[in-house]
C-alpha cells in the first residue's frame, strides 16, 4: 500500500474541482470530498493523488472494507495503511499542494459502510501525527472542526457553445468510444446531450449508459433513460456495487435506518421539489410521525439521498429535491411495500390544498405570491394531472384543482400541457355535468389562440348547457372565448360583438376567472379600428373598474388596451408613457408575464416607429399544439 495505484480514464469535466482539492489539500490537513452515489468522488480522489503525488514523501490509498464487519476492520486496515507511511525529512521544491504541518498523505476512500468509526480515527491519527494529511470520499463529511469540504455535484448539461458537447455528454462520447469505438456525428451528439440531461449528469449513470452502446444506439439509449434508469448496468465495474445504478443507489439504501428507508421511498412520490409541510403530509404514519420528518429529511439531504435547497440565514423553510435516479429506485421500494396508492393520494391531497391556497391568495390581491407558489409546486401539480388521466375516478378533482388554477395555465410556458391536461381528463368526465362547466371553458380558452376548431367544438357542447342554466357568468366566459376566437381570425366586428356581450353578463368582481375589465380591455383593441371613438371610451371604462384595485392581473391588461389604444390613434407619447408606467409596477413580470411581455413589445414598437397590427393582443398567441383528437371533444 505504499503508493496509490493507477485508475484508468481520463478525468473529463474535473478541471476546475481537482484544482479546488489541491488547494484545500495544501491548507488543510484533514479534507473530504462529499457528494452523492455515482458523482465521482473516489475518481476524483485518485486522480488528485496522482496528480500531486511529487508533493508527498509517500502516499497511499485504501479502500474502506465494506459488509456488516466493516467498522471493525477499518482501523486495522487503516493502521496498516499508516504504517507504511513515512514523513518527509525536508521539504521537497515541487510545485503542488504542500501542507505547512505535513508531509503525507493517506487516502481513505469509500468510507460510508464505517463512517462514525472512520471519524474518530482520523481525529486521532492527525493529532498524534501533524506530518499526516487525511483525503476522505464519503456522502457526507466527518464532521471534524478543521475539515476541508468539497461537495462535488453532479457534471454540467448544457453545452458551452454549438457543436460542443456539454462536460456530462462528453464523459458519455468518451467512455462509449472506449469501450464499443462509438463514433460521434451532429446526431450522436445531440442524443448524448439528451442522455446527459436525462440523468443529471451523474457521471456513473453515464459510464453504465456508455456501457449500453455494446446493443443500443445513442439515440435509443436517449429515450430509454428518459423513462427509466435503474435499469441501467455493466457486466465489469470497477466495483462490484456499480454493477447497476439500482445496485450502486441501493447501498446507500442498506445502510439507512428503518425510519429512513420510509421516508425516502414515501418522498420518492414528489415529482419535483417539496417543502416539509407536503413531506409531512405524505410521509408520516406507520411508524414515523409527523414532527419526526424534519429531521429525517434533514438526515437524507446530509447522506446526499436528498438536495436541500435553503438559507440557514431566512425565514423560510428548506425546500428538497429528490434527484431522479434516487426516485425512481425509492418508488420501486415504495411498490414493493404496498404503499404506492397511498402515497400517491396523499400527493394529489397536497396539491389540492396548494389550488386551494394559490386561488385564496389569487382572489385577495396577492397574486404574485400565487404565482411563486404554483411554480415552486408546478411538477407535483402536473404529476397529478397524469396520474388522474390513467384514474377516471380522480378525474373530477384534478379537473377542480385546474380549474382554481385558470390564472396560471395562461401563462405561455404552461398553456400546452394544460390543455392537453385538460383534453385527456374531459375525454374521462361527462360533459353534461354541470361540474365540467369549468374546465370544458377553460379549454376552450386556452385552445383559442392555437387550436380556435377545438376552442369552438367544446364551447358547442358548453352553450346550451349554459343558457338552460342561466348562468350569466359562464355565457359571458364563452362569449370572451368566442370574441379571442374570432379576433384571431381576423374578425373584428364579430369579435368586439362578443367582448360587448362578455361585458354586459359579467357581474362585479366575478370570482373564478376573468372579469369585466378584461373583457371591456379586449374590447378596446377589437374596435381600435372600426369605432376609435368607442375603443376609447372601453379602454377608459376598464380602467375605471373597482376590481382593479386588488387584481393586477387585469389591471395590466387594461393599461394595455389603454396604450394600445393611444398608439394606434397617433398619441404615441401617451402610450410610451402609459406602457412605461405599466411596466414600472412592482410584481408585474410576475403575476402578468404574457401582459408584461406584450407590453414591451408595444413599447419597442413605439419607440421603432414599427406599426402595430391589430392582432397584437393582450394574451400572446402559444406555440401550436400537436392536434391529436380527444374522444366526445376533439374533431
Amino acid at each position: 500500500m505504499g503508493g496509490p495505484p493507477g485508475e484508468p480514464g481520463e478525468l473529463i469535466g474535473r478541471e476546475r474541482e481537482l484544482a479546488q482539492l489541491g488547494d484545500l489539500l495544501a491548507h488543510h490537513q484533514v479534507v473530504t470530498v462529499t457528494g452523492r452515489t455515482g458523482v465521482g468522488k473516489s475518481h476524483l480522489a485518485r486522480a488528485a493523488v496522482r496528480a500531486f503525488q511529487s508533493s508527498w514523501q509517500s502516499a497511499a490509498c485504501l479502500r474502506c472494507p465494506g459488509g456488516p464487519t466493516a467498522q471493525e476492520r477499518l482501523a486495522r486496515a487503516a493502521d496498516d495503511a499508516l504504517a507504511g507511511l513515512r514523513p518527509h525529512r525536508r521539504a521537497p521544491r515541487t510545485t503542488g499542494p504542500r501542507g505547512s504541518r505535513g508531509q503525507a498523505l493517506l487516502l481513505l476512500d469509500d468510507v460510508d459502510a464505517a463512517h462514525p468509526e472512520c471519524a474518530g480515527w482520523v481525529q486521532r491519527a492527525v493529532m498524534q501525527r501533524p506530518w499526516l494529511h487525511v483525503l476522505v470520499t464519503s456522502c457526507q463529511p466527518l464532521g471534524l472542526g478543521a475539515e476541508g469540504l468539497l461537495e462535488l455535484a453532479p457534471l454540467a448539461t448544457e453545452a458551452p457553445a454549438d457543436g460542443v458537447p456539454s462536460p456530462a455528454a462528453a464523459l458519455f462520447l468518451s467512455r462509449a468510444a472506449r469501450l464499443t469505438g462509438l463514433r460521434q456525428d451532429r446526431t450522436v451528439l445531440r442524443a448524448a446531450d439528451d442522455i446527459g440531461r436525462a440523468v443529471e449528469g451523474l457521471p456513473l449513470a453515464l459510464e453504465l449508459a456508455a456501457a449500453k452502446t455494446r446493443t443500443h444506439s445513442a439515440q435509443q439509449l436517449a429515450e430509454l433513460v428518459r423513462h427509466g434508469q435503474c435499469w441501467l448496468s455493466s457486466p465489469h465495474p470497477a466495483l462490484r456495487r456499480h454493477r447497476s445504478l439500482a445496485r450502486a443507489i441501493g447501498a446507500g439504501y442498506a445502510r439507512c435506518e428503518r425510519q429512513l428507508r420510509i421516508v425516502w421511498s414515501r418522498a420518492s412520490v414528489f415529482a419535483g421539489p417539496f417543502g416539509q409541510a407536503a413531506a409531512e403530509l405524505v410521509c408520516a404514519g406507520g411508524g414515523v410521525a409527523a414532527h419526526e420528518v424534519p429531521g429525517l429529511l434533514a438526515r437524507l439531504a446530509a447522506q446526499g439521498v436528498l438536495e436541500s435547497d435553503h438559507d440557514p440565514h431566512g425565514p423560510a423553510q428548506p425546500r428538497y429535491r429528490m434527484p431522479r435516479a434516487v426516485r425512481e429506485f425509492g418508488g420501486l421500494r415504495l411498490a414493493e411495500a404496498g404503499e404506492t396508492e397511498v402515497a400517491l393520494e396523499r400527493r394529489a391531497s397536497h396539491v389540492r390544498q396548494v389550488a386551494q391556497i394559490a386561488e385564496h391568495l389569487w382572489q385577495h390581491g396577492c397574486q404574485g405570491h400565487a404565482m411563486q407558489l404554483l411554480e415552486e409546486e408546478q411538477h407535483d401539480l402536473k404529476a397529478m394531472m397524469r396520474h388522474a388521466v390513467q384514474r377516471p375516478d380522480l378525474a373530477q378533482d384534478a379537473l377542480d384543482a385546474a380549474g382554481r388554477l385558470w390564472f396560471w395555465w395562461t401563462k405561455r410556458q404552461h398553456t400546452s400541457e394544460g390543455l392537453r391536461h385538460l383534453l385527456q381528463l374531459l375525454s374521462l368526465h361527462p360533459l353534461d355535468r354541470p361540474e365540467s362547466g369549468t374546465a370544458q371553458w377553460l379549454a376552450a380558452w386556452l385552445a383559442a389562440r392555437s387550436d380556435p376548431d377545438t376552442a369552438e367544438t367544446l364551447l358547442r357542447h358548453l352553450w346550451p348547457q349554459a343558457l338552460l342554466a342561466g348562468d350569466d357568468l359562464l355565457i359571458a366566459r364563452i362569449s370572451h372565448v368566442q370574441g379571442l376566437v374570432a379576433l384571431f381570425r381576423g374578425d373584428t366586428v364579430k369579435a368586439a360583438e362578443c367582448f360587448e356581450h362578455a361585458s354586459e353578463c359579467t357581474p362585479d368582481r366575478a370570482p373564478g376567472g376573468p372579469g369585466r375589465a378584461v373583457y371591456l380591455a379586449a374590447l378596446a383593441v377589437a374596435r381600435t379600428v372600426q369605432d376609435p371613438a368607442a375603443a376609447q371610451r372601453a379602454a377608459r371604462a376598464a380602467l375605471a373598474q373597482p376590481e382593479l384595485r386588488d387584481d393586477q392581473w387585469s389591471a395590466l391588461r387594461a393599461h394595455y388596451a389603454r396604450a394600445f389604444v393611444d398608439r394606434q390613434q397617433g398619441r404615441t407619447a401617451r402610450a410610451w408613457n402609459r406602457a412605461r408606467r405599466a411596466l414600472a409596477q412592482p410584481g408585474a413580470a410576475i403575476c402578468a408575464p404574457n401582459t408584461y411581455a406584450a407590453l414591451k413589445d408595444l413599447l419597442h414598437a413605439v419607440e421603432s416607429g414599427e406599426t402595430v397590427p391589430c392582432a397584437t393582443r393582450v394574451e400572446r398567441a402559444a406555440a401550436v399544439l400537436d392536434r391529436r383528437p380527444v374522444p366526445g371533444i376533439s374533431r
